[in-house]
């Protein structure tokens, strides 16, 4: 094997390599439970906003209930509220 063709296989290795990574990085997760989901989407149209970020209702995604950031948080360290989310 020559220079250039090794270093062609050693490219192409590197791209199959990245793309292998990105897939396997990007996919997958767990599959939400059918109960929760049925929840949340029961729930959303009752959800209430708040001038209170603490009192603003929100679901809990685990269960697809209905809570507020004061029963999830306890105060003891700073919160980042992301208030959108591409799923």
């Amino acid at each position: 094997m020559t220079r250039h063709e090794r270093k062609t296989a050693n490219r192409l290795l590197l791209i199959v390599a990245t793309l292998a990574l990105i897939a396997t990085s990007c996919g997958g997760g767990t599959v939400a439970d059918p109960a929760a989901i049925a929840a949340a989407e029961s729930n959303q149209a009752e959800l209430v906003t708040s001038t209170d970020i603490s009192q603003t209702q929100m679901l809990d995604v685990s269960s697809g209930e209905i809570t507020s950031l004061s029963e999830v948080v306890t105060g003891d360290r700073a919160v980042l509220v992301w208030y959108w989310a591409p799923h």
